[in-house]
C-alpha cells in the first residue's frame, strides 16, 4: 500500500522542500526515511549545483525503487544509527517520515550529528488535518509517533542547532521546520 501512495504523490509536492534544500548549497543531503527516492529525484533536478543525496531508509523493497543516478545513492539503514561520520552532511531531512520512526527524537539526535542543518516537514497533529491525518495512519496499522513542530525545535535546539525559519509544509497538514548550527549565508 505504501508503495502506492508514493507512486501517486505528485512531484510538486517534493519541490518546495528539495528548493530550500539546496538553497543551503549542500555538497551531501542525507534523505531519512526517504523510501522509493521521490524527494532525492527532485532534488537532484534542481537547478542550483547539484549536490550528492543519500536516501537511507530500512525498507530495501521501497529503496529498490529509487532512481538510479550518479546523484543518488542508496543505504538500508535506520534512522537513529545512522552510517556516517559526524558533522559529514551539509543537509538531513524528514520528508513525511519522522513520525513513521520508532524512536524520533534518536532519529533527530542522529540527524544533527551527521549534518550543520536539520529539515524536517512532517504532519502537524496540531492542526484538524494533521489530526486526521494521523487518525488514518493509526487505522491502516502505520506505526506513528508523532511530535509537535514545538518539541522537534527544542530537542534541535537542545542539541546547538537554532531554528531558521518555521512555517507550512508541503501540504497543509505539515509544518516545515530548519534548524542550523551556523549563521547560514543566503
Amino acid at each position: 500500500m505504501l508503495r502506492l501512495v508514493y507512486r501517486l504523490a505528485p512531484r510538486r509536492l517534493y519541490r518546495g522542500l528539495a528548493r530550500q534544500a539546496t538553497a543551503l548549497h549542500p555538497r551531501l543531503v542525507v534523505d531519512i526515511g526517504g523510501g522509493a527516492g521521490l524527494l532525492a529525484a527532485e532534488l537532484a533536478a534542481q537547478e542550483r549545483r547539484p549536490c550528492l543525496i543519500l536516501v537511507v531508509d530500512p525498507d530495501t523493497g521501497l529503496l529498490a525503487d529509487a532512481p538510479s543516478s550518479p546523484l543518488i545513492e542508496r543505504v538500508a539503514a535506520v534512522a537513529e544509527h545512522l552510517p556516517l561520520r559526524s558533522g559529514s552532511a551539509d543537509v538531513a531531512l524528514f520528508h513525511d517520515s519522522l513520525h513513521h520512526i520508532p524512536d524520533p527524537e534518536a532519529a533527530l539526535v542522529e540527524a544533527a550529528r551527521v549534518s550543520r542543518c536539520v529539515l524536517v516537514d512532517d504532519f502537524d497533529t496540531g492542526r484538524l488535518a494533521g489530526r486526521l491525518v494521523a487518525l488514518m495512519e493509526r487505522l491502516s496499522g502505520y506505526p506513528a509517533s508523532f511530535l509537535p513542530p514545538s518539541r522537534v525545535g527544542e530537542i534541535l535546539e537542545g542539541l546547538g542547532l537554532r531554528r531558521v525559519s518555521i512555517g507550512g509544509g508541503s501540504l497543509p497538514a505539515t509544518y516545515r521546520l530548519l534548524a542550523c548550527r551556523e549563521e547560514l549565508e543566503s
